[in-house]
């Protein structure tokens, strides 16, 4: 059997792309090179493995191109040169046969006959492309193929966004009928789900801006600066979905404070109504509780009943008194 030279060398997959953008898998037995001959490849590299970062840190790219690639930074950047572009992308990554909501760093550089992405844990979108041209689909260009992997990351955002807006149509139905027990706890949990969603658009948001639409982004690519359009399109539509989400949370919230502080009222009230009931019982059964001469009822065979009447009738009493007074409702 031929070796994997591409696995031992830290590539997770390499393709080629003809004229047309049509895909093929470059045998495993073949390390491939950065510049095709003709049409351009995808390279996608374990950046754990220390032969992916030797055959990195030996690559004729930017040297701000290799750091990019090869740090450890979380934040998501974007940059480039006159051409070249590369960044930082936060992805979901992928468990064994799903995906997680733990979010994970795609680094990636582009040119003109290549897409050079790594990445540390095995992330959802990359999958999802390499997916999608297992199946036959195309790409014609470069910046195509990011762009596709890209909206694979928006499409995710997209679904989180959408089970986020679901879960807060049903907490606020929750609430409005006031059944929900567990309010702070969910809604704390949508605000949460809702802040990582922000950030990571936030972060995609002012990366595309800043090169679709500002003096910075006028010596990049113009094909990346096409797509960068297209998804900032996209991304904006998201984000302002999230920013009502976590408006809604902090009303809900807010709501549900306001609920819990009338019920700890009511509770509140019949604890001291009762209080104020019992009250003249509690007196007149300490008063007869006094072992002193000159007490009533004392030699009376009907005593306990003429007491217990006297408690009953004081108790009235009050109620009758806090109604007048209006403490207790009409």
């Amino acid at each position: 059997m031929p070796s994997d030279l591409q696995s031992q060398a830290g590539f997770v997959w390499a393709y080629r792309f003809d004229s047309a953008g049509r895909p093929s898998l470059i045998p495993r037995d073949v390390v491939p090179e950065l510049h095709p001959p003709e049409g351009f490849v995808w390279l996608h590299v374990d950046l754990v493995h220390t032969r992916a970062q030797s055959w990195i840190g030996e690559l004729d790219l930017p040297e701000a191109a290799r750091e990019t690639l090869l740090s450890r930074e979380m934040h998501q950047r974007l940059d480039h040169s006159a051409s070249l572009a590369w960044g930082v992308s936060h992805d979901l990554i992928r468990e064994i046969g799903e995906k997680s909501e733990d979010v994970g760093a795609l680094r990636w550089i582009i040119g003109d006959d290549f897409v050079l992405t790594g990445r540390r844990d095995a992330l959802h979108a990359t999958r999802m492309t390499a997916e999608a041209l297992n199946r036959g689909e195309i790409a014609s260009s470069p910046s195509a193929l990011l762009e596709q992997i890209i909206e694979y990351i928006i499409d995710d955002i997209t679904d989180a966004v959408i089970r986020l807006l679901d879960e807060t149509d049903t907490v606020e139905d929750d609430i409005l009928v006031d059944r929900l027990h567990d309010g702070p706890q969910r809604v704390g949990a949508m605000r949460r789900t809702a802040v990582r969603l922000h950030r990571q658009l936030a972060g995609l948001h002012v990366l595309f801006r800043r090169f679709g639409e500002t003096q910075s982004g006028r010596s990049m690519p113009d094909a990346v600066k096409g797509a960068a359009q297209r998804l900032l399109q996209r991304i904006d539509a998201l984000h302002h979905d999230v920013q009502s989400v976590q408006e809604r949370a902090r009303l809900l919230q807010d709501e549900i404070a306001a609920l819990s502080a009338n019920r700890t009222n009511r509770q509140l009230y019949v604890l001291a109504l009762l209080t104020a009931l019992f009250l003249p019982a509690t007196f007149i059964t300490g008063l007869f509780g006094i072992n002193v001469k000159g007490l009533p009822w004392v030699e009376s065979d009907f005593g306990a009943v003429f007491v217990t009447l006297t408690c009953i009738g004081a108790a009235l009493l009050t109620l009758i008194l806090l109604r007048k007074r209006g403490v207790i409702g009409d």
